[in-house]
């Protein structure tokens, strides 16, 4: 119990740094700094929470036990396990980010350790925010089970919907977080922000970014709606409407990094909060480059185990790959502008 009130009155009272060199986005009084400690700690430890029962059934597995699996995978026994062992590795990076949200030593930590996986971990679990429940009704309803066919039915809406409120959690922490540290600079108006030296120099970088996430965005939305270009036959037979949305959800975020990123380089409109380009560069890179990535390193997975065949994915691997150049490069671009966001005196 002593632990417990210490930990509190941490979270509750603001640090030098905090104060100094992460203000509260001008909500600097005591009262208001408590208050916010309190948010931190309580949706920190809730968003914990959350990520528990995919990590404990995950653990389950690497152990030997069988819950949950309907019958032996047609995957490579090594390569499951090995995908065990990454994810769980991946969850237990997740708690302890999350951690840095909650307690007041995290404000001290160098920025690009917090952005880092925040932005990569933000844009894996981003599309299960729409994705999420709709697969888990979908498996819900549907006879067959989930992902190879060797998992139980009520498998797929735990993950999908651990999934979703993984996101939610993490993404309210990190807004708390990003509140009592970078308040300041994501407040005001894009018309009250001087531009920047690099501006020059990345207004062509950026146009070149706008055009592979055109790419992106024009792809994903004819799959969507159901449009074969650069499918093969095997692909189309075994695309339905959860594939669909995801292309369809690709196709939005890639549409938000778009929009994001003009916004911040060219700073318009005027009259719009900063930390609304931001936001929008921000998760729709994130998801951008991390969905690709994914679907490549399940390729790349695919092409390494004992059984190897040559994949019949048409174009899709060379949408991913531009996904993976589009994301970085926006994270490259991102970070420059974001530099160069000054807080604005009061």
């Amino acid at each position: 119990m002593a632990t417990v009130d210490v930990e509190a009155q941490e979270m509750s009272t603001p640090t030098k740094t905090s104060s100094t060199t992460a203000p509260r986005g001008g909500a600097g009084s005591p009262s208001t700094a408590r208050r916010d400690g309190r948010a931190r700690f309580v949706v920190g430890y809730l968003a914990v929470a959350a990520v528990l029962p995919y990590l404990v059934l995950k653990l389950m597995w690497i152990s030997g036990s069988t819950v949950g699996i309907a019958e032996t995978s047609p995957l490579d026994a090594a390569v499951v396990q090995g995908g065990n062992l990454v994810t769980v590795a991946m969850e237990l990076f997740a708690v302890a980010i999350i951690l840095a949200f909650t307690h007041s030593w995290g404000l001290r930590a160098p920025a690009w350790l917090v952005l880092v996986p925040t932005w990569i971990g933000m844009g894996l679990l981003a599309p299960f925010l729409i994705t999420g429940p709709v697969v888990a009704v979908f498996v819900t309803t549907e006879p067959s089970s989930v992902g190879d066919g060797s998992l139980a039915p009520w498998v797929g809406p735990l993950v999908y919907l651990g999934f979703g409120a993984q996101a939610v959690g993490i993404t309210i922490s990190f807004v708390l977080y990003a509140r009592a540290r970078w308040g300041r600079e994501l407040t005001g108006r894009l018309s009250d922000r001087p531009s920047g030296p690099s501006r020059p120099a990345l207004l062509p970088v950026t146009w070149g970014i706008v055009a592979l996430l055109t790419v992106v965005s024009a792809s994903r939305l004819l799959w969507s709606l159901g449009a074969t270009w650069g499918l093969t036959p095997q692909l189309v037979e075994s695309r339905g409407a959860v594939e669909r949305l995801a292309d369809a959800t690709s196709a939005l975020f890639a549409i938000g990094a778009v929009m994001g990123l003009l916004m911040l380089v060219r700073r318009r409109p005027g009259r719009e909060r900063a930390w609304v380009p931001v936001v929008l560069a921000w998760v729709g890179g994130g998801a951008t480059l991390s969905s690709g990535a994914y679907s490549l390193v399940l390729l790349l997975t695919r092409l390494a185990g004992p059984a190897a065949s040559v994949p019949t994915a048409g174009v899709v691997p060379f949408v991913d790959l531009v996904q993976v150049v589009a994301g970085t490069a926006t994270a490259v671009a991102g970070a420059v502008l974001l530099a160069e966001l000054r807080p604005i005196r009061r």
